[in-house]
Parts: C-alpha cells; structure tokens; sequence
C-alpha cells in the first residue's frame, strides 16, 4: 500500500493525502459496482493503517496551519491597538480644539 501511495505521489503529483483518499475512492467506487476483489490482499491488510493516516490528516493540517494563525493574530493585536491609538489621539486633539474655542 505504501508503495501505491509512494507512486501516486510521484507519478501523479498528488500529495500523501491526495494519493489515500483517491484509493479510497477507487476502493469504494468498485466496491458500489460489485467488482470482487480481495481488498486484504490488495492492501495488505494495511487498511487500518490507510484509516489512521486519514485520521490524522486534520492535525497536520492544523500544524501547519498554526504559524499562520499566530501571525494573523498577531497583525489583528497590532491593528487593534493602532486604532485605539488613533481614536485616542482624536479625541484629544478634538478636546484641545474645543477647549481652545472656549478661550
């Protein structure tokens, strides 16, 4: 199964996790149109392992995903204080003007 995965991957360009669901695409398609075949011996009883890398697919995608999220968070904070910063300097420049037109 590693192998078939291994060249999906570099045949087909597809990614590990590309390469998993369109076997499990396949296995299901054939499975719906009662083609026989021995998915034991085609996978080498490696389906529970098939199972368990789908499984983890969300995590790896949240691991990579984490950098970004992080810096996002981090541009929202700055803005966020920019523009109380800037409300903040409004305000008292408008507090000034008008205190200068009570003179």
């Amino acid at each position: 199964m590693e192998n078939l995965i291994k060249r999906l991957e570099k045949e087909a360009g597809l990614t590990q996790e590309q390469a998993i669901k369109a076997i499990i695409t396949i296995k299901d398609f054939m499975d719906k149109e009662n083609m026989k075949v021995d998915w034991g011996k085609f996978v080498k009883d490696k389906y529970e392992d098939l199972t368990q890398m789908l499984k983890d697919i969300p995590n790896k995608v949240n691991e990579k995903a984490q950098p970004y999220t992080e810096k996002i968070s981090e541009a929202i904070d700055s803005a966020v204080s920019k523009a109380r910063k800037s409300a903040h300097d409004i305000s008292q420049k408008a507090a000034e003007f008008f205190e200068e037109k009570k003179h």
